[in-house]
């Protein structure tokens, strides 16, 4: 930052300050912002004049007229800045509609991702998939359908979705994305995906990829949950990780403290568990799940975002971005794996979108 504050205290350096102005992240945008506040020169007033017409973020732009206002009541020369009109004659683009949504895994491990792409007026091509935690995507439907039938398997699908399931409207970059990550690890449905990325290579979407997902803007009051209240909501309850020796692991694990004539006290108990934890998660079976758990705690967050729940959201993205408390999450997932019985509720997550294309 000291180096491009250096770039905008040069009268010389025009073309290269807005070059580098809109090279720049929003985020970092607002710094520099904050920054020039500090320089009250005509240099500073001219690359505000000169960025603001080009700038597309409203919040940017407001930035720049308060700092453009602030070096006139400063005294320094400013020149007031033009928005460039459209001009007076102009094709008319029709603008298309796409969606895309996403569930939580349910406790088979599979969550349903849809996408929908307008290609002519009232007609959607409309991508069904189901993908699973392990195996990837299993499953993938595609069918051109009016926009009442789309509109009604949304509808069908919300109606029956019951906590702690939920659908929630993500990106529909981003859902063709899951898909063909998907698509990817099970080896299935390689050809369609190709159909489904010629749908999608117009669109622009907030979030394209999961590094886009560390990136959606927060107000500076939103406070991060405690771990405990994050896993403590619905969404996370009914997903359990597997691994292939799973039922061996869990009847040993609930059978510490028990095999022996000797009554340990609870917290002898729990020490012991803990200690197997701690064993289990680094063989490798149990291990090579931790950066499928990553993935899925982007994309939880990303449904917390899209939810509204921002607390959530932010809770992990931190935890994520931490080594430790990453480490900690996928023991406690370990954990519930291992304390979940053999006796678990059907999914009924997943419904016939089709029946509402032949009604």
């Amino acid at each position: 930052m000291e180096e491009i504050i250096k770039v905008f205290q040069n009268a010389t350096q025009l073309e290269e300050q807005r070059t580098t102005f809109f090279s720049l992240t929003k985020e970092k945008k607002i710094e520099l912002l904050e920054r020039l506040k500090q320089i009250k020169t005509e240099v500073v007033s001219v690359f505000l004049t000169t960025v603001y017409p080009d700038e597309k973020d409203k919040e940017i732009q407001k930035l720049i007229k308060k700092l453009l206002f602030r070096l006139k009541t400063a005294g320094v020369k400013v020149e007031e800045p033009q928005i460039r009109g459209e001009p007076a004659f102009r094709k008319v683009e029709e603008k298309k509609e796409h969606q895309g949504f996403m569930s939580n895994y349910d406790s088979e491990g599979t969550r349903v991702v849809i996408a929908a792409f307008e290609t002519k007026k009232h007609l959607f091509a409309f991508f069904h998939a189901v993908t699973h935690f392990l195996e990837g995507l299993v499953e993938l439907k595609s069918a051109p359908i009016t926009k009442n039938a789309y509109q009604n398997i949304i509808n069908e699908y919300i109606k029956g979705m019951h906590k702690p399931f939920v659908l929630a409207e993500i990106s529909a970059k981003y859902a063709t994305y899951l898909m063909e990550e998907g698509a990817k690890a099970s080896g299935k449905y390689l050809q369609e995906i190709e159909q489904v990325r010629q749908f999608v290579s117009h669109v622009k979407d907030e979030v394209e990829i999961p590094a886009d997902i560390y990136r959606l803007q927060l107000p500076d009051t939103v406070n991060a949950l405690s771990l405990d209240r994050v896993l403590s909501n619905g969404i996370l309850t009914p997903f359990i990780l597997s691994w292939d020796t799973i039922d061996n692991d869990r009847k040993e694990f609930n059978s510490v403290g028990t095999s022996s004539s000797i009554v340990l006290p609870p917290y002898m108990v729990e020490e012991k568990k803990q200690a197997f934890i701690r064993v289990l998660i680094e063989h490798e079976q149990v291990k090579q799940n931790l950066m499928r758990t990553r993935r899925l705690l982007e994309d939880y967050a990303y449904i917390f975002y899209c939810l509204h729940e921002l607390s959530s959201y932010k809770s992990l993205i931190e935890t994520i971005k931490n080594p430790v408390t990453e480490k900690e999450m996928f023991t406690r997932f370990v954990r519930n794996s291992l304390e979940k019985t053999d006796q678990q509720p059907q999914p009924g997550l997943i419904i016939n979108p089709y029946e509402q294309v032949r009604r």
